[in-house]
């Protein structure tokens, strides 16, 4: 662009000089043109600015890893003047990993009409993906100008799920009754204290199950109850990450995808289960508390998720949070994941947590000295995730 500015300088001068030496009303005209001719690049490229916009879209607002995501930009010209050259600049960074990556389109803007571009986002590690737009700029007829295109939605976030694992769950753990009717799950048990559905009678069906008052208003139809499926056991899955436990990068990278992965698998396998209350936590410094988040299905899941990312660079070890965030709950179950182990931890999951079974995974490489009789301690390494995983008791 500079170039070309240069070389328009240059060729005014020559018109200058060419009217000084042949007085003539064609060079006249020729230099006239040659400067007005800003001016009209000018107004047009202003013009384009008033009735343009640029914005991102995405078909969907989560992946998984290795999952090629199509991206779109539109940008709308309602300037019924046609532009050669535009170019936009993207940049995507993957939060966690803190990796970027630069992608640069070059392409024409049609009078009156949407220019569609599509790329492909391929994340390869969990987390949160930021898509930006950077620049995007128009070009007059002969690239002397250019003028900036509104950006009304210039950045999408794509949220990156981790790979799902089967992690062995064990539902040994004793019931904690939850006597809300709201917990109850939407399929039929044996709950008499909850009416699930009302349907005819069937043959086979207990007697002790039919509706005599309502049967009573029908001539010739019987009507049984079928009894609700009490949620009994609240489950609490804990997480802990501490990434200054591990100095070296990829390190510390491969050792939070692995423990991400085990949490999302866990958590993925609780949500299924309709007879569980499962919760998620953490504690934020930031915040100054712990988190806790219920879990209402496994579509909520994903929101959970974009949560706990965030929250990640907050995240700290604090033994007297988890004790007063937990204070006067009970849970059936309580597991803790975490990248580093302390005995004071150890020790408010031992004497000062609720829970009928408890449980601590330490996602590390280095060997543990601490050990427990009301606990059950496994040392997962990021490596071998699935291979050195021993049952895990909720």
């Amino acid at each position: 662009m500079f170039r070309v500015k240069l070389c328009y300088l240059l060729f005014l001068i020559g018109l200058i000089i060419f009217y000084v030496l042949y007085i003539d009303s064609l060079a006249l005209v020729v230099l006239l043109a040659s400067l007005v001719l800003p001016v009209l690049l000018k107004i047009c490229l202003f013009w384009l600015k008033l009735k343009s916009s640029a914005s991102l879209t995405c078909s969907v607002s989560s992946c998984n890893v290795n999952e090629s995501i199509p991206v779109s930009i539109l940008i709308e010209n309602r300037c019924p003047l046609f532009f050669p050259k535009a170019y936009i600049t993207v940049k995507i960074r993957h939060v966690f990993s803190d990796k970027s990556e630069i992608i640069k389109l070059k392409f024409p803007l049609h009078a009156k009409n949407t220019t569609r571009l599509t790329f492909y986002v391929k994340p390869d590690c969990c987390g949160a993906v930021q898509i930006c737009l950077e620049k995007i700029k128009a070009f007059d007829y002969f690239y002397i100008f250019s003028t900036k295109i509104r950006k009304p939605n210039p950045m999408l976030e794509l949220l990156v799920l981790p790979e799902k694992k089967y992690i062995p769950l064990l539902e040994e753990a004793e019931a904690v009754y939850a006597p809300e009717s709201n917990q109850y799950a939407n399929k039929a048990g044996d709950d008499p204290s909850e009416i699930f559905n009302i349907r005819e009678y069937h043959a086979g069906d207990a007697v002790s199950r039919i509706h005599w008052k309502l049967s009573s208003k029908s001539e010739d139809i019987l009507f049984v109850k079928e009894f609700g499926f009490p949620i009994e056991k609240q489950v609490l899955l804990a997480v802990e990450y501490l990434p200054q436990t591990v100095p070296d990068g990829i390190q510390r990278m491969k050792q939070a995808q692995a423990m991400l992965t085990l949490i999302y698998s866990i958590a993925f396998q609780l949500a299924e289960k309709n007879h569980i209350i499962f919760s998620l936590a953490w504690y934020d410094s930031k915040q100054d508390k712990l988190m806790i988040k219920r879990l209402a299905s496994t579509q909520n899941l994903q929101v959970m998720f974009g949560e706990l990312y965030h929250a990640l660079e907050y995240m700290t070890c604090n033994a007297q949070g988890l004790r007063d965030g937990l204070f006067g709950q009970q849970f059936s179950s309580v597991t803790l994941v975490t990248n580093d182990i302390t005995g004071e931890l150890l020790h408010v999951l031992e004497q000062q947590v609720n829970a009928n079974q408890k449980n601590l995974l330490v996602m590390t490489e280095e060997s543990i000295s601490q050990s427990s009789d009301w606990v059950n301690l496994q040392v997962i390494r990021p490596t071998e995730l699935i291979e050195n995983i021993s049952r895990i008791i909720i």
